[in-house]
């Protein structure tokens, strides 16, 4: 047998058992995976909406469409209705929102006026010591819920922004103000009837 073949059949053999090595590691890791990603979503919808008891994930095609029409260049991924004790308490919308290292999930809890109750960060890739100021920097965060009923996307641009991490904070104040967008537009004529 040549030498080229025997090469080829050794390079194919490594490549076949590198890819069955892959797939049984992540079919072995999915699940647990999506139970932290679903644990994780728990704990930033719980974050923004502290007082709320139920979270119901809203399925209605024509809301979802309008409100991701209202979020603009920012990428709506989910709405929930929030409930507590059984009455209509607000929405948590969850998004998407280019930061400096790509795009940060975010979520956004909004009362049934459209007041900012929280704003948690799900997931991001910003630069470490810098970009991570979002999170770190505690105060960046609480400014949100100071912003007045029914707020707009210059309310948002006039609150505070942390000196050496622009983007990263601009990708939040963005998903904050897309969440705005979306309430003004879509959630704002709701009465927690949307399913």
């Amino acid at each position: 047998m040549p030498k080229s073949i025997r090469l080829v059949i050794a390079v194919l053999v490594a490549c076949v058992s590198a890819a069955l090595g892959l797939s049984l590691t992540y079919a072995a890791t999915a699940p647990r995976i999506a139970e932290q990603d679903r644990l994780a979503e728990e704990r930033s919808l719980q974050a923004v909406m502290p007082d709320a008891d139920d979270f119901e994930k809203v399925a209605d095609a024509a809301l979802l469409e309008a409100a991701a029409a209202a979020a603009g260049p920012t990428d709506l991924k989910d709405v929930y209705l929030a409930s507590e004790a059984g009455a209509h308490a607000g929405w948590a919308i969850k998004l998407a929102s280019r930061g400096y290292g790509g795009p940060m999930q975010l979520v956004i809890g909004l009362d049934t006026s459209g007041s900012v109750t929280g704003v948690s960060i799900l997931s991001m890739n910003e630069t470490p010591g810098l970009g991570t100021k979002v999170l770190t920097e505690s105060w960046f965060i609480e400014q949100f819920v100071t912003l007045p009923a029914g707020f707009d996307d210059a309310d948002v641009r006039a609150l505070d922004s942390i000196s050496g991490s622009t983007r990263s904070a601009n990708g939040v104040r963005n998903g904050v103000a897309a969440a705005g967008r979306v309430y003004a537009a879509v959630l704002s004529g709701e009465e927690g009837g949307a399913q």
